[in-house]
């Protein structure tokens, strides 16, 4: 067994893992920030403060990227730095971090794959409601035309979203993610109807604007179930409980995913979810579903049975 000469060997990370530089330069805070100062919040009282310190050593690290023989490396950007309210003002100096980072990648023949919500919320925003408010999904329109209009001469491979059942699941109904939020079960459907909107508005905001033919996906977690033994009864369960929905919580495959692909949202959750749902606007549901060039999947671990 081996790899297809075109695929493509690469690195990941997000910007509050890894650029540190929390209050440099008139970035915003985001919602990792704040949190990360709550006493008890975070293991050992650990933050993003400094971190990696991607801010100040990226051509260190770039250096070491074109070592280990990286083709492509997935970065985000970190909407705050660049838009400190996020809405409003843009702040040069963020870009200008990304412009130094995304040339040399290019000097050292590494590809730039950007993300372009990897959690790190603006805490300017959340103070309006976040993603509990539906003009989030504008708001992040008006964030992705910046980038695309700063970048997209020079990237041309693009990540919408990075894993919306964390930063809805675990930011807004168990709490453990930023901001840390335990919400009802409806407003949690609530807050993942506006990612899920904005998903799409970014999608046409990249389609209509970049400046080079885009490739453009999402980025989902996978959740794999596995079966727990070689019968077709055991890999049929599995295949079932992989693409359905049975408890009211952010994690299966399709409440996510549907929309994005087909346009609407999956039968049995809105059924399980009848008493939650949302109000679906007219013209919702067609401007979640846009055409994708890849759809991305991040697996973590697997179910058995």
């Amino acid at each position: 067994m081996s790899f297809p000469k075109d695929f493509v060997w690469g690195a990941a990370d997000a910007s509050y893992q890894v650029e540190g530089a929390a209050y440099e330069d008139d970035k915003g805070l985001s919602v990792w920030d704040v949190m990360c100062r709550e006493p008890g919040r975070i293991w050992s009282g650990h933050v993003g403060d400094v971190a990696c310190d991607r801010y100040h050593r990226y051509q260190e690290d770039v250096g070491i990227m074109a070592e280990i023989g990286l083709m492509a490396y997935r970065l985000s950007i970190s909407w705050p730095r660049v838009i400190p309210d996020g809405i409003g003002k843009i702040n040069q100096k963020g870009l200008e971090f990304y412009d130094k980072l995304i040339d040399l990648l290019w000097e050292r023949d590494i590809e730039p794959w950007v993300t372009l919500f990897h959690w790190d919320y603006p805490y300017a925003l959340y103070c309006r409601g976040g993603w509990l408010n539906r003009d989030s999904a504008n708001w992040f329109a008006d964030y992705v035309s910046v980038i695309v209009n700063k970048f997209s001469d020079r990237v041309s491979h693009w990540i919408i979203q990075n894993e919306p059942q964390c930063f809805i699941g675990l930011g807004h109904q168990t709490g453990e993610h930023a901001p840390g939020l335990k919400l009802s079960f409806a407003e949690v459907l609530l807050a993942a109807h506006h990612s899920l909107l904005a998903h799409g508005f970014g999608m046409q905001v990249l389609r209509s604007r970049a400046k080079t033919q885009p490739t453009v996906g999402t980025a989902l977690v996978g959740i794999v179930k596995i079966p727990a033994s070689n019968s077709l009864e055991d890999i049929e369960a599995a295949r079932t409980r992989m693409f359905s929905i049975a408890e009211k919580n952010c994690w299966n495959n399709t409440w996510f995913s549907d929309p994005i692909l087909f346009g609407q949202y999956p039968s049995d959750g809105l059924k399980l979810f009848e008493e939650e749902m949302p109000k679906i606007h007219d013209g919702d549901m067609k401007n979640i579903c846009q055409p994708l060039d890849f759809y991305g999947v991040n697996i973590y671990v697997r179910f058995v049975g």
